[in-house]
Order: C-alpha cells, then sequence, then structure tokens
C-alpha cells in the first residue's frame, strides 16, 4: 500500500508489528520476492507447530496404504491403516474379527462402530498423540466422519485421490494375497518375486470385480460429502501419477499448510 502524508505515523501505530517498507522503486521481481519473504517471516512462531494429522482416502485400489506408510516413513508420523487394523482384528479369530472377515468377502462396508472402535484406540494411543500420524482408508462413510470429528480429531491435511474406474478394476485383477502373511501384491509391478512366495498366492473374495463395484458406488456416494466437509483442508490427486509425484505434492502441502 503506498501511503503519504500525515496519516502514515497513524497507519505504523494501527499497524505495529505487522507494517513493512518495501522500496517500491525496485524492479518488479525484486518487490514480489520482498513481499514473499516478509510473509514467510511473519508465518513463523516460536511457538511449537502441532505434528502432521493427515487422513488419505480414495476408491479401492487408489494406492492408499502404500503412499500412507511413505509419507508416514518420510516424516517420522504414525501410520494407521485401517485395513492392517481390520486384518489385525480378523488375525486374532475374536468374534468380531469373524463377523468382519464375512462383511469383507461380501464386499460390505464393516460397520461405523466396530472400525470406529479401532481407530480411536489406536488414535488414543501415546505415540500417535505425541508424533502425529497419517489415517488411510478412514473416513469412508458419514457416520465415520462424525466419528472422526467426535473424537476431535481433526486432520491437518485431508489427501483425496481420484483414479479412473478401469485403473481400479485393472489394479484388483492383479491383486493376490500372501495366506500365511497377509502381505497384498500387485503381480503386475512386483519383479524379482521369489517362486515358493509367488506360488503359494491367492485370490481374494474382496477383489472380485463384482464386489470392487459395489465398493467403487459406495466410495462415490461419499465423496461429495467428505469433499465438502473437508473443502479447505483437501488436496485432491490423480493417483495415476507415479509415486515420487504424488509423495512431493504430499510434502508441499504438510511442509507449507494453509491450515494448522
Amino acid at each position: 500500500m503506498a501511503i503519504q502524508g500525515r496519516n502514515l505515523k497513524e497507519i505504523k501505530e494501527a499497524f505495529q508489528g505487522l507494517y513493512c517498507e518495501i522500496d517500491a522503486e525496485q524492479d518488479h521481481d525484486s518487490v514480489v520476492n520482498d513481499i514473499a519473504r516478509i510473509m514467510k517471516l511473519k508465518a513463523r512462531s516460536n511457538a511449537p507447530r502441532r505434528p502432521p494429522r493427515v487422513l488419505i482416502v480414495g476408491p479401492p485400489g487408489s494406492g492408499k496404504t502404500t503412499l500412507g506408510a511413505m509419507i508416514a516413513q518420510k516424516y517420522g508420523l504414525i501410520s494407521v491403516s485401517t485395513a492392517n487394523l481390520l486384518n489385525g482384528e480378523i488375525a486374532s479369530k475374536s468374534k468380531t474379527g469373524r463377523v468382519v472377515a464375512q462383511l469383507m468377502q461380501e464386499g460390505e462396508l464393516v460397520p461405523d462402530e466396530t472400525v470406529g472402535e479401532l481407530v480411536e484406540r489406536r488414535l488414543a494411543q501415546t505415540d500417535c498423540k505425541v508424533g502425529g500420524w497419517v489415517l488411510e482408508g478412514f473416513p469412508k462413510t458419514e457416520g465415520q466422519m462424525n466419528m472422526l470429528k467426535g473424537l476431535k480429531q481433526i486432520p491437518s491435511l485431508v489427501v483425496v485421490l481420484q483414479v479412473d474406474d478401469d485403473i481400479v478394476y485393472e489394479r484388483h485383477e492383479y491383486k493376490k494375497v500372501d495366506p500365511i502373511t497377509g502381505k497384498v501384491y500387485s503381480l503386475k509391478g512386483e519383479v524379482g518375486l521369489d517362486e515358493e512366495i509367488l506360488g503359494g498366492l491367492v485370490s481374494r473374495e474382496y477383489d472380485k470385480h463384482e464386489i470392487v463395484k459395489k465398493r467403487l458406488h459406495q466410495w462415490k456416494d461419499f465423496l461429495p460429502k467428505l469433499e465438502e466437509t473437508y473443502k479447505e483442508r483437501r488436496l485432491s490427486l490423480n493417483a495415476d501419477r507415479s509415486i515420487e509425484a504424488l509423495i512431493e505434492s504430499i510434502s508441499e502441502a504438510i511442509e507449507n499448510p494453509v491450515i494448522c
């Protein structure tokens, strides 16, 4: 703002601590650079910044789990995967685990109360509270989204992965799982896989075309509500880009947050 005359002193006093002067006789680029530098300085605070709290959501097969783990590793955050939480419950052979296994085979969403309890329990642990987290695969419904609000777990960034339906179906077509370890492999992308492991891989009911189609439809129904709720914290990305490109975009948003 160019100001001349007697009002300059009053304006300096009114905006004490926020007022800066820039030499307007510099060339245009120098003026812009000075403004950018000042804005960055003013954005800093001596108060400790809260650790990132990142949601990664998207349709089935969009790469949420892989991406979430890599972002968590890069920033030393806790990786919380709803798929891993549910698989752990299934492996425990508990009553809840048996119900979850049946629902997943049928392509049904696990009840909000069940998955919400697992997520709540994990986020309440000290490592998540202190170190920040990357939560992928949650929320998938409006009810889950409200549960997250109720926990007062407000994400600093919501990454919404976008991918064409054809790619979703193709990725699930090549998915196989090791029945012993539970690890999921993509036969299209795996290189040098041990022959013994390869021979033991099996397909999951959960990855069959009709069930994936049902899960995809459920995601599309929920997406508008999610985008509206998190519109000020949302980062939408094409998940068909390279993993390096996706990590670069997410890293930029984490390191330069609009909302803290």
